[in-house]
């Protein structure tokens, strides 16, 4: 889950790490009245502008700009506001900015221009291990530059005083700093772990002339998984997304397990593995999947229901395949849940399915689905399932 700079900022000031003051704004309006706080509580006279998206980039792209009056701030969040941003990160169409973060401008009463750092953590999963990833060369195109040096953290041992020394020499801080530098990547390591995060970037990290260290912008990625144990906090978050499809928005709601592709095929399947499988069969028949879709080991009539109908409300599918190796979750309790997800469409095609069911109450489930009309071909095993979708597809040309 992508968590905006914003959020990111919300924790690390948690672990005590200071970062630039911020207000977040919905309108000009609004910009303006967060600015003018910022402006009295920081006594500068310019603050910065940020649209908050999920995508890098922004500063080329003109998400991120300078206000060096309210005249300003109103001006420019207005042509922020309700607009698409389109960066390297995102498609033609770029990102609709439904909020900015008015932040005070940790640059402007510096002598010169302080020198900006990268630092940032992330899980290697050939390591299994975390590591840091650092440059003395940080701001924009960083992933341009080649003077990157990593930390590997040891999972038992944890982040090591002596790697903290190596990481601020490689970084040439002046020595005073070591000590200060010492508890600010101590507590951005345990940030990290605390909110299980899959990555936590901070580009630039400045230091400014009270030899204060600053996090300037922050990305930060929480692993998925992880999140029932910060509900509380996060747990509407997901539906928030706009790079998130609308139909992987719905099946998050359900607990489902489903990924939009640019397919045709839909399936339908309980376990990820046998997911895995159906879709590679898909692919060899020459067809292409238009999602993934598990409905996991205990699904019930609702669940299964829901599943169906998240596939049949995507206009690309032109074929539905149900490939179910009935366990704890019976065949014909996917059947009937397949049944009831049809007959509340209304306007729908006759879309083909094509099912094979092996296991639990498979000749009870046949039964159901026999008695139903629905548009349904029985197969036996994946190559015959194969067959019959690579028919239907040559019959379509």
């Amino acid at each position: 889950m992508n968590l905006h700079e914003y959020q990111g900022r919300e924790i690390l000031n948690y672990f005590s790490i200071r970062t630039p003051k911020g207000m977040l704004a919905f309108s000009p309006e609004e910009a303006v009245r967060c600015a003018k706080i910022i402006i009295d509580r920081t006594k500068k006279k310019s603050v910065i502008i940020k649209a908050q998206i999920h995508a890098g980039g922004r500063g080329k792209s003109g998400g991120i700009q300078i206000a060096k009056n309210l005249d300003e701030v109103y001006k420019k969040s207005k042509d922020l506001l309700g607009k698409y941003l389109i960066t390297p990160q995102t498609s033609d169409k770029g990102k609709l900015v439904k909020k900015v973060l008015i932040s005070e401008d940790v640059y402007i009463s510096e002598l010169k221009p302080p020198i900006e750092y990268y630092i940032s953590i992330l899980l290697n999963r050939d390591l299994e291990k975390n590591v840091i990833v650092y440059s003395k060369e940080g701001g924009v195109n960083i992933e341009e530059k080649h003077d990157l040096f990593t930390e590997e953290i040891d999972p038992i041992l944890g982040l090591q005083l002596f790697q903290i020394r190596k990481i601020g020499f490689n970084l040439g801080l002046p020595k005073n700093l070591f000590s200060k530098f010492n508890t600010f990547l101590k507590n951005i390591y345990q940030s990290y772990k605390y909110y299980n995060s899959l990555l936590l970037e901070i580009n630039p990290m400045i230091i400014n002339k009270e030899n204060e260290i600053i996090p300037v912008d922050i990305k930060m990625i929480l692993d998925d998984n992880a999140l029932f144990r910060h509900e509380k906090k996060y747990a509407n978050i997901h539906y928030e997304y706009e790079d998130v499809n609308l139909l992987e928005k719905e099946a998050m709601k359900y607990d489902l397990n489903f990924i939009k592709l640019k397919g045709d095929v839909g399936c339908m399947v309980n376990g990820a593995g046998l997911a895995m499988a159906t879709m590679d069969m898909i692919k060899f028949c020459g067809g292409n999947p238009a999602n993934f879709l598990d409905i996991g080991g205990s699904a019930d009539i609702t669940r299964v229901e829901k599943a169906f109908s998240i596939i049949l409300d995507d206009k690309s599918v032109q074929i539905i395949l149900i490939n179910i190796f009935g366990g704890i979750v019976r065949c014909d309790t996917v059947a009937k849940g397949v049944i009831n997800s049809y007959s509340k469409k209304i306007n729908i095609n006759n879309i083909p399915i094509i099912v094979r069911l092996q296991g639990t109450n498979e000749k009870k489930a046949k039964e159901i689905l026999d008695n139903s009309q629905l548009p349904i071909y029985y197969t036996n095993s994946l190559k015959e399932a194969s067959n019959k979708i690579k028919k239907i597809l040559s019959s379509s040309l």
